[in-house]
């Protein structure tokens, strides 16, 4: 649910897919919450899966959601981790509804959000051929907007720029993206680790402190995109 509004989706969407999970023998259906404050969005969660597929008590009164449960990954450390388990706790619940992501502040602090880095659905092609661009924009978290639709990346003066697809701007210029995963990994698409390594430490010297890789073009498609959600830009 991470990539669309988590409120609209757990009171609109998770109702309309409860026959479709329920014909499925057995199986249990976990929610994973946007981003926001992980207490809230966990007990959010939980209430919305009760709400729809029941629940029963266990042996010591707390409430077990029939076959779904919440996993909540962003956000999470020692101190988070048992604000979520003493509110879950405190709402009701059993603690086996609730699993958690390890995530990086379990290990060193140092993580994919360190680098701002994330791997995200941008583009959809349906299967009767409509297709439409995907933005994660989430009201409780707009600093982690995605980049929309398809897109490019060429090189500017040297730095790598991000541009939509096509865009008559990037034209000429050729594309440093690759295919490297359709379905299953490209074979021979990814470079060995000591090649990466020497590409990171040669690029890296040569770009500007704070530099910004989206291109103009780009970022007007994402600000009319989030002001057509109703956020601030």
């Amino acid at each position: 649910m991470d990539s669309y509004d988590y409120d609209n989706a757990l009171d609109n969407v998770l109702p309309k897919i409860k026959e479709a999970k329920l014909a499925k023998p057995g199986g249990y259906m976990v929610l994973r919450p946007d981003s926001g404050d992980p207490v809230e969005q966990v007990i959010k969660g939980l209430k919305a899966a009760e709400k729809v597929f029941g629940s029963t008590k266990n042996s010591k009164g707390y409430t077990v959601i029939t076959g779904a449960g919440v996993i909540q990954g962003d956000g999470i450390n020692h101190k988070v981790l048992k604000d979520i388990m003493n509110k879950t706790l405190e709402e009701g619940y059993a603690a086996n509804n609730v699993v958690f992501g390890m995530g990086g502040a379990l290990l060193q602090k140092l993580n994919r959000d360190t680098m701002s880095f994330a791997t995200k659905l941008c583009h959809a092609i349906y299967a009767d051929g409509k297709e439409r661009d995907v933005m994660k924009t989430p009201k409780s978290s707009t600093s982690k907007t995605s980049l929309p639709g398809k897109v490019c990346v060429v090189r500017e003066n040297g730095v790598p720029t991000v541009y939509p697809k096509d865009d008559p701007a990037a034209k000429g210029l050729p594309s440093i993206m690759k295919v490297v995963y359709n379905k299953r990994p490209v074979p021979g698409a990814f470079d060995d680790f000591d090649t990466v390594r020497a590409r990171v430490e040669k690029e890296w010297a040569e770009l500007k402190p704070n530099g910004n890789p989206i291109s103009t073009q780009l970022q007007d498609k994402i600000n009319a995109i989030l002001k057509s959600r109703g956020h601030n830009v």
